[in-house]
């Protein structure tokens, strides 16, 4: 059976025996969308032992240099134009002590053997299970044993005696001549099953076929390049999709903002994006912060196909602070939205305490000169009751770490006994770290400079 789907990334490894890469196409659409999430697009790549197709394309900050799912092609599509004229499964293992001199090891077994088809002129039939054929054993994967002898106009059988006399001890090889179809089959007509993608990695060493995958994929209205003005120039943005096959640890919805250094539609030479933006929970908003190549911007507009999840508008200004919700003891996490990135959320943070540094060193002095009484009174106010909601964020995020910090130390502990009597230890939480004695740190400085700016207001009252 194969194994679920594992995200596969570009990397150079040592070439798997028996798994060679001959050839890769745009995959068939009618074909690409039987995968999950229905993309539409795809790698149809050839091996020596079958046919995969990669789609879902996604590029992440954990994975920025792309990722895809790989899918099996089984069915007629998947196959040759040569039949066997048998229905198999398997594959099967004989566990019994060979004290028979039966045959240890693992076979496929024949169901069905087809009246008048190439095995049975050949006398192979339910009585007997395959194997090997050619002399492979093709790692007990059905597809690929069915891919090679589909693709072979001869074949050479060696078969286990599966019934009758010389059950589990028989063998014997047949030479097989296999029948063509007379015609061609639907290339719609195939099952897309999870692929083992860790023995696929290193045919996708060859950078080719992932922009060949790149440019499917730009080539859909879902995922047409959004150009984006900034001050640097001008850039393209591209809404990714969720992977319909999350590994262990990946948020389960996680939505990635490419930014492309050249329009992806017409400049296959790029094969990565310049930065990336994982979408908030609840999604991309006015207001919101986010970060491309190091700068920090604020979405100005922004709009999305409700029905595609397609980019349709995107506008972004240089990320300014707001002072007076500062001073009003506001953090930064209604910038960035529900369940930011630490770091990201460390770095805004710090961004906003370096602004408020300025503007109590540039702005204030000239503000508290001009202005009345009231408007004094109302800015201690403000700073005041900013403070004390600063405080208790404070307070609140080291009690939690705190707490945190006692259930790991639980949990080990729990696991040393758990490992002392056999049993199964209690697993250790994978969820991300949303705070930190950094984070911490960081508003016990905002409280610091607000402080600082309160005795400045207070003096000139």
């Amino acid at each position: 059976m194969l194994i679920v789907p594992l995200l596969c990334c570009l990397i150079q490894a040592p070439q798997p025996q028996g798994r060679v890469l001959l050839s890769h196409r745009p995959a068939l659409p009618a074909l690409a969308a039987k995968a999950p999430g229905a993309p539409g697009y795809g790698l149809h790549i050839t091996t020596s032992t079958g046919q995969v197709i990669f789609t879902n394309l996604r590029f992440t900050p954990q994975n920025p240099r792309g990722l895809a799912n790989a899918y099996g092609v089984t069915g007629p599509a998947g196959w040759g134009p040569y039949r066997l004229g048998v229905k198999l499964s398997g594959p099967l293992k004989y566990a019994k002590l060979d004290i028979e001199g039966r045959y240890q090891g693992q076979w496929f077994k024949i169901e069905e053997a087809v009246p008048g088809g190439a095995a049975m002129e050949a006398g192979l039939d339910e009585d007997w299970s395959i194997i090997r054929v050619d002399g492979q054993d093709f790692g007990g994967n059905l597809n690929a044993l069915i891919t090679h002898m589909t693709t072979r106009p001869a074949i050479e059988v060696l078969a286990l005696k599966a019934k009758g006399w010389g059950y589990g001890s028989k063998q014997k090889t047949f030479k097989i001549q296999m029948r063509k179809l007379d015609t061609p089959v639907d290339p719609a007509d195939a099952v897309l099953i999870p692929e083992d993608a860790e023995a696929l990695r290193s045919i996708l060493q060859d950078l080719r076929a992932w922009k060949v995958l790149l440019a499917q994929r730009s080539a859909l209205p879902r995922f047409t390049p959004l150009p984006v003005d900034l001050p640097g120039g001008r850039l393209w943005a591209v809404r990714g999709t969720r992977n319909p096959h999350p590994a262990q640890g990946e948020p389960p919805d996680l939505i990635t903002l490419e930014f492309w250094g050249k329009d992806p539609a017409v400049a296959p030479e790029q094969d990565h994006p310049i930065a990336l933006w994982p979408e908030p929970k609840d999604g991309l908003g006015n207001g919101r912060a986010l970060r491309v190549e190091n700068h920090w911007y604020r979405i100005q507009e922004v709009a999305v196909d409700t029905a595609t999840g397609r980019l349709l508008k995107l506008a972004l200004q240089p990320w300014t602070a707001d002072v007076p919700a500062l001073l009003g003891g506001a953090t930064l996490v209604r910038d960035l939205g529900p369940g930011p990135d630490l770091a990201h959320r460390e770095a805004l943070e710090q961004l906003a305490n370096d602004a408020l540094v300025e503007w109590k060193t540039r702005t204030l002095p000239g503000l508290l000169a001009t202005q009345t009484l009231g408007p004094t009174e109302d800015l201690v106010v403000r700073i005041e009751k900013g403070l004390l909601k600063m405080d208790l964020e404070v307070k609140g995020i080291r009690s939690r770490l705190d707490a945190q910090a006692r259930a790991e130390a639980e949990r080990r502990a729990q696991a040393e006994l758990a490992a002392k009597g056999g049993k199964t230890a209690p697993a250790a939480s994978t969820a991300a770290a949303a705070e930190s004695e950094q984070l911490a740190d960081l508003l016990e400085q905002r409280k610091a400079i607000l402080m600082a700016i309160l005795g400045s207001a207070k003096q000139a009252l």
